[in-house]
């Protein structure tokens, strides 16, 4: 029986039912606008992840260091760190899905402009602006999700969404390795643009909401929504660990063609091939692991962080065995299959903390800080950091360091979480429409207006 649903109410949008089960636009038009934005993210993590199958041709061709190589992913990250705030404002001010449509436009072409550079510096110099393009996608998809979907819902859509991600990764790598062999690598980057193009045209007039609508609280301002991130530890928690789950997944992703070309000896495509698979597995690990995490999470508002602990764990224990004992290749890869697989379940628990923890008018705001906090501590020095202890130790020492430290910070980020979360739950609830599972963990916040939620 699922726990009784307490919704804490100021004003709702006009527009829309109020409580847990309410579709802001109905179920329709939530879901083609949702299909445009996966898709849409599909096409960012193509463009973004391509470069990992192209670097043994552009390495043969340009003679880059590994070190150079971690460092076009690099460019990319700090590119999105830059336009990452003011873009926020963007999203706040104008609109969630017009800011997406733009930014996928941007990156889009961006990428195209990768193939055309004839040096090492004008790659990175397209690849910085891909960044630029990406900078505010995440949160304003972020945002609309949290506002669109009814809350029983909200974890699956956060986890379909993100399955676009490895679909993209997956697509970009296989489709790169084998464009690079039989055309060259500059045609690829063409290829995976156009696409991102359409959708990113298709989805320019989709439905939105106006700030103003989800505003609740006539006693704060904007600024103060902001300043509350700093007091919510559980939120600060959940920016480290999206972080750290980007610093040990982009190392091994982006690394991995080379790693099984260089010390499997397989052929380039084929390591694209194998890499591109294993980047498919969070498509179903992520839908699955948010719909287990809505079903525990309505009984015990903490199950969602104890699933992750235990998922990530276990995801970091086989990627360590995988890269530091000596097995065949084939051993190797079924053990990162486990791993992806196992650690992807876990993958979208951080994700709704960082919508569910604040005001709903700083949901774009805190969902850049995610982004942000995941870029300079996880997708910025991951490659770059990796690709220097490969040059110096080898790759598969660089590979077996990344994921253990990664992961151990991971687990210590979700137990600052497990400890203060349901505090904060109650104690933000009272900011705006939040609607809360009681339970044994949480009780309502103290003077917050207490309706039967729809």
């Amino acid at each position: 029986m699922n726990a009784p649903q307490l919704s804490f109410n100021a004003a709702a949008p006009q527009h829309a039912a109020s409580g847990p089960h309410a579709w802001l636009f109905g179920r329709g038009p939530t879901w083609r606008a949702f299909s445009l934005l996966t898709l849409l993210m599909l096409f960012d993590f193509a463009d973004r992840m391509i470069i990992a199958a192209l670097l043994p041709a552009i390495k043969a061709e340009w003679h880059i260091s590994d070190a150079q190589a971690g460092l076009l992913n690099s460019v990319l990250t700090l590119g999105m760190i830059v336009f990452a705030f003011p873009t926020s404002l963007v999203i706040d001010r104008w609109s969630r899905v017009k800011t997406a449509s733009l930014m996928g436009a941007i990156w889009s072409i961006a990428s195209a402009l990768g193939g055309l550079a004839g040096s090492f510096g004008q790659l990175a110099s397209a690849r910085a602006a891909v960044g630029l393009g990406e900078a505010g996608y995440a949160p304003a998809a972020y945002s609309w999700i949290a506002a669109a979907f009814p809350q029983r819902r909200r974890q699956f859509a956060m986890g379909l969404f993100t399955a676009g991600a490895p679909i993209g990764m997956a697509l970009g790598v296989a489709a790169g390795g084998y464009i690079a062999t039989h055309y060259g690598w500059r045609h690829a980057f063409g290829v995976v643009a156009l696409p991102g193009l359409v959708v990113a045209a298709l989805l320019f007039k989709a439905r939105d909401y106006h700030h103003a609508d989800v505003s609740v609280s006539s006693t704060q301002t904007p600024a103060d929504w902001r300043r509350a991130i700093l007091r919510t530890p559980s939120l600060l928690a959940a920016y480290v660990h999206t972080a750290m789950g980007m610093l040990q997944w982009v190392p091994v992703f982006y690394f991995l063609p080379t790693y099984f070309n260089r010390l499997a000896g397989l052929p380039v495509q084929r390591a694209s091939l194998l890499t591109g698979g294993l980047m498919l597995l969070p498509v179903l690990g992520s839908p699955l692991g948010g719909w287990i995490m809505d079903q525990l999470s309505a009984r015990y508002v903490r199950s969602k962080i104890g699933f992750a602990a235990i998922t990530g764990g276990i995801s970091t224990v086989l990627y360590l065995a995988a890269f530091s004992l000596a097995l065949s290749w084939q051993q190797q890869y079924a053990l990162m299959v486990l791993a992806t697989l196992i650690g992807s379940t876990g993958s979208t628990a951080a994700l709704s903390m960082t919508q569910e923890l604040v005001h709903p008018g700083a949901r774009a705001f805190s969902g850049t800080c995610a982004v942000v906090s995941a870029a300079v501590l996880g997708s910025l020095p991951g490659p770059f950091l990796t690709g220097l202890a490969s040059d110096h130790f080898g790759l598969g020492v660089a590979l077996t360091g990344v994921t253990g430290i990664a992961g151990a910070l991971a687990l210590a980020s979700l137990y600052v979480a497990w400890r203060h979360y349901p505090a904060d739950l109650s104690r933000n609830a009272g900011l705006g429409v939040i609607a809360l599972s009681t339970g044994p963990d949480i009780a309502p916040p103290a003077g917050a207006n207490i309706a039967p939620a729809a």
